[in-house]
């Protein structure tokens, strides 16, 4: 009995934040100025070869003024042909730099590290970052560019896996549909001013913004969260305004994980970040805390209404979850115009419970690989050498 108690409490709480998300949708702003100003691309990039090239030749097209952007290639300590590539945009495109990473200081993940040497280097009032596998449309710089008025500070960009019309596998097609009611969720926190996530594939903030908060100083440690960690960090420690890109000239195209266990890893380094939310922003720790022992409950609900107890309630719990989500994710599609995805939300509905128990937990507690590098969520990186980098224009 207090089992189905604790599930009717938590499906009221999370009936309300779906209410709290779709409300957020309802908005769509889209880029306000139109100063031109200094920006700085930032990419880390570790065995990219496949991909280092086209993204690089997406930023060459930009209509934005080349006198007025740079890009900044971070090669962290690739093996493969990387380098060699970068070296060939650099022949001819001479906004377009090279950063060698070397060695990694004590206390600093390595992407973190390259990341934070690139904007030491960047000449730009305007930090852009994206991946190295992601493609951007030739207006990305320059509507990006466009959120920053004089009070905003953090511009959280939309990023898809895939695109409308492209065939995709299973896996793909399912890592698209629910990266997209994420982005769902953080369009719609944002836009009520109270921003959640964001994601390292589409992002930009002020330089004077990372510099304020001390840079990655404060969570240089963390594996993962170059993205979310540092939007917490200019939420709490900036006045700044955040705000989220939804005109579609900023959306940024990324490559799906190929394989089960590949996506596992991600999404288990992702949750590797949710502890340290606790410090940077209670409410959304407590968001993730919610999710987490609501689907714990559902699952101990689903295991006891086996058994013939509270079948009923149970059941409702479901349906409610059921018709919520389908709401939340039937809205997202529609935001950023990729209803061909709603087909994924039967095979999403059932997959997620576990899947959410289960990498919650491990991302918390367990290893993942990242790199061709295992980590942990609980032991920070140790240093190979002293730190260094080197750098070529």
């Amino acid at each position: 009995m207090v089992i189905t108690l604790i599930l009717v409490f938590l499906t009221v709480i999370y009936v309300c934040m779906i209410l709290f998300f779709l409300a957020g949708m309802m908005i769509r702003r889209r880029g306000a100025s139109a100063q031109r100003q200094r920006i700085s691309i930032i990419i880390a990039a570790r065995n990219e070869e496949n991909n280092i090239g086209n993204i690089l030749m997406d930023l060459a097209r930009q209509t934005y003024d080349k006198e007025w952007y740079e890009v900044i290639i971070a090669n962290d300590h690739s093996s493969d042909k990387t380098l060699d590539i970068i070296e060939q945009h650099m022949t001819r495109h001479s906004n377009v730099k090279l950063l060698n990473m070397h060695t990694l200081p004590s206390g600093f993940s390595p992407k973190k590290w390259a990341l934070q040497k690139a904007i030491e280097m960047a000449s730009g009032d305007i930090i852009l970052a994206t991946d190295a596998d992601c493609r951007v449309g030739s207006r990305w710089i320059e509507t990006m560019a466009s959120y920053f008025t004089p009070t905003v500070g953090f511009v959280i960009g939309f990023s898809q896996f895939g695109v409308r019309g492209m065939p995709q596998k299973l896996i793909e097609g399912f890592q698209a549909f629910d990266f997209i009611t994420l982005m769902g969720v953080t369009a719609g926190s944002t836009n009520l001013g109270l921003p959640l996530a964001a994601s390292g594939q589409n992002l930009g903030y002020r330089k004077s913004a990372f510099q304020a908060v001390g840079g990655y100083q404060k969570v240089a440690h963390r594996v993962s969260g170059d993205d979310v960690l540092l939007l917490q960090l200019i939420r709490k420690y900036t006045k700044l305004q955040i705000v989220f890109a939804a005109d579609p000239a900023a959306y940024a195209v990324s490559e799906p994980q190929p394989t089960v266990k590949s996506l596992i890893n991600q999404r288990k380094r992702w949750a590797s970040n949710g502890i340290v939310q606790m410090k940077l922003n209670i409410v959304f720790f407590l968001y993730l805390l919610l999710v987490l022992l609501y689907n714990a409950a559902l699952l101990a609900g689903i295991a006891a209404a086996l058994t013939g107890k509270h079948l009923d309630i149970v059941l409702c719990c479901l349906a409610v979850r059921v018709i919520s989500e389908f709401a939340i994710a039937r809205k997202s599609t529609l935001y950023f115009n990729r209803t061909d995805l709603l087909k994924y939300f039967p095979l999403w509905f059932i997959l997620q419970i576990p899947y959410i128990v289960g990498i919650g937990l491990a991302g918390t507690c367990g290893k993942f690989e990242w790199k061709e590098r295992e980590h942990s969520a609980q032991v920070k990186p140790q240093a190979r050498v002293k730190s260094g980098s080197k750098s070529r224009v």
